[in-house]
């Protein structure tokens, strides 16, 4: 917000950016807040905060029995290795970053696609279009003045975010519709239990891609 110091702003951005991650308003824990008062003053930028958070968001969503992200503390050792990657990539050579105009282009047209998307589900959808409007703006904050692989894992992780939080703002009506052609379909194809877990979670990702006309937050794509 104006006239907020750099220090509360980037509380702001990191507690946001968790809440948006776990797809429901979170307030830091007094263990948390002093772990990101550790991150602020140890200059750890943003861009590291982000990555690992989404890293750890997008893992625990690809393993079937993780336990939920509720705490900060879930993601410091993926901060601190992302915080490491880029101390690295900026003092130690060019760390594999791509042309700076061409990453900034690549960004600028996925910001688009998600403007265009979020658009388009206003008047029909406003919960998604508000799920697509606050991935916009995390995208805007991750920038791109990263390694092409940096900045690939925080896209990953910003998509299975974006894919969870369509899920939850879709009716009811829509997502029991889904549910049961995926069910069924995964249903007839695995051959256990988690295999057909794995197979659901597939394919509904695909059907919510399918009904929002959702982009791909990948780069080259």
């Amino acid at each position: 917000m104006e006239g907020e110091s750099p220090e509360i702003d980037y509380y702001r951005r990191v507690e946001d950016l968790f809440s948006s991650l776990r797809g429901t308003p979170h307030v830091l824990s007094p263990r948390d807040f002093q772990l990101l008062r550790s991150w602020w003053r140890d200059n750890i930028p943003f861009a590291a905060v982000s990555a690992g958070l989404t890293e750890v968001f997008a893992r625990n969503r690809d393993r079937d029995d993780a336990d939920p992200v509720v705490s900060l503390s879930y993601c410091r050792h993926a901060v601190k290795g992302h915080a490491k990657r880029l101390a690295a990539m900026h003092v130690g050579g060019d760390g594999g970053v791509a042309d700076t105009s061409e990453m900034k282009g690549e960004v600028e047209a996925l910001l688009t696609a998600l403007a265009a998307a979020a658009a388009s589900h206003a008047a029909d959808r406003p919960s998604v279009t508000e799920v697509l409007r606050r991935i916009g703006d995390q995208l805007k904050a991750v920038g791109s003045d990263l390694s092409a692989d940096l900045l690939d894992e925080q896209l990953y992780g910003l998509e299975s975010s974006m894919l969870v939080a369509c899920w939850e703002a879709l009716e009811a009506p829509e997502r029991e519709s889904i549910d049961h052609r995926v069910t069924g379909t995964a249903a007839s194809t695995a051959s256990t239990d988690k295999a057909r877990r794995r197979s659901e979670r597939a394919l509904r990702d695909r059907e919510i891609r399918l009904l929002l006309d959702l982009p791909r937050l990948e780069l080259g794509g």
